[in-house]
């Protein structure tokens, strides 16, 4: 006997449930103003009674909203990132939007290639943390394409688009400013990627702490755990008193880590560390790693609802200016790693 499948329930069998028409469960749809809270309330109770899933590649075509949203990072893998993304989609699902992720890997002809394929599944915007600060070629792409974009932990000032990010240079400077407390006079800065612009913030924010001190800022880039090595040897060889590292980011941290393991140091009765940046296990090791904490899930939260604001157009509300990055409040975590007595 041949199974007889119910039809999937359309548009029209949702405004008949509700009681109102379909141009009101469209609106509903994408997310638009103008429909009261009694009705939008309707809408959705019979979207649930239904079960109904919107087409969305038919309503793309169409020329209307697609109901997906695209996110474009340099790293899926990186937790930073990650957690991002999941705030990101708790708002997506909020506005009934689907969320596509998409890695850069840092290369700037991949995030242009990337851009290219979400933009070709009509996605209705774009939340890009972009994988150098300089970009001529993807700032000039940002200005042709139709879709809002708002940046995540890298500043699109040059491209006229807002962003929203953390207080990079506060929160460095706080870092070393709790190291100097400490009486270390030698706060080594170890970071990669320092074209980064929140790389170069966080470096600032240390230099200007050291120059009120009255000290030399201690700067060096590193690409590997054994650069780390060679310049803690160096500095611990010379000092007379411990020393201290200020870790611009979680990768530098753990490369600072392994290479004072390997040189058979102790943390922190001869080199403390603080690093920018919290990760998982920091609190379980030995000794518990001191941190500035990042606003994590706040950050992607307001980089989506800041989105949906400017999707929804200029008379939304609130919507953020270009020039000015929305920047978010960093927390320094003491742990024992520092020199506290925690």
């Amino acid at each position: 006997m041949k199974r007889i499948v119910p039809a999937a329930p359309k548009l029209s069998d949702v405004a008949r449930l509700a009681g109102v028409g379909n141009a009101t469960v469209s609106r509903v749809l994408n997310g638009r103003l103008n429909v009261s809270e009694d009705k939008v309330r309707k809408v959705k109770q019979a979207i649930s009674e239904l079960g109904y899933r919107p087409n969305r590649i038919a309503r793309s075509l169409k020329g209307a909203s697609s109901g997906m949203i695209g996110m474009l990072v340099p790293s899926i893998s990186d937790m930073f990132f990650s957690r991002c993304a999941e705030a990101v989609e708790t708002v997506a699902r909020e506005h009934g939007s689907l969320l596509i992720v998409m890695a850069s890997h840092d290369d700037p002809t991949i995030e242009l290639e990337n851009l290219e394929e979400l933009l070709n599944h009509r996605i209705d915007g774009l939340i890009l943390s972009s994988a150098q600060t300089h970009n001529p070629q993807l700032h000039d792409a940002l200005s042709q394409i139709a879709v809002p974009v708002v940046g995540l932990d890298r500043t699109l000032q040059q491209a006229n688009l807002p962003s929203v990010m953390s207080e990079n240079l506060e929160g460095a400077r706080a870092a070393t400013q709790h190291l100097l407390a400490h009486g270390y006079r030698t706060v080594l800065c170890i970071l990669v990627k320092p074209d980064l612009y929140t790389i170069s913030e966080r470096c600032r924010g240390y230099s200007e702490a050291m120059c009120e001190a009255g000290l030399e800022p201690l700067i060096r880039a590193v690409e590997s755990s054994k650069d780390v090595e060679v310049y803690l040897r160096q500095h611990v060889e010379s000092a007379k008193t411990t020393i201290a590292v200020f870790a611009a980011n979680n990768l530098t941290a753990r490369y600072t880590w392994e290479a004072i393991r390997r040189l058979h140091l102790t943390i922190p009765t001869q080199v403390a560390v603080l690093s920018f940046d919290d990760f998982d296990l920091a609190d379980t090791l030995t000794p518990p790693m001191s941190v500035v904490q990042q606003p994590v899930e706040d950050l992607g939260r307001n980089a989506a609802e800041l989105l949906f604001q400017r999707m929804q157009g200029p008379g939304a509300g609130n919507v953020q200016t270009n020039h000015d990055p929305l920047r978010l409040p960093t927390r320094l975590i003491v742990r024992a790693s520092c020199g506290c007595l925690v």
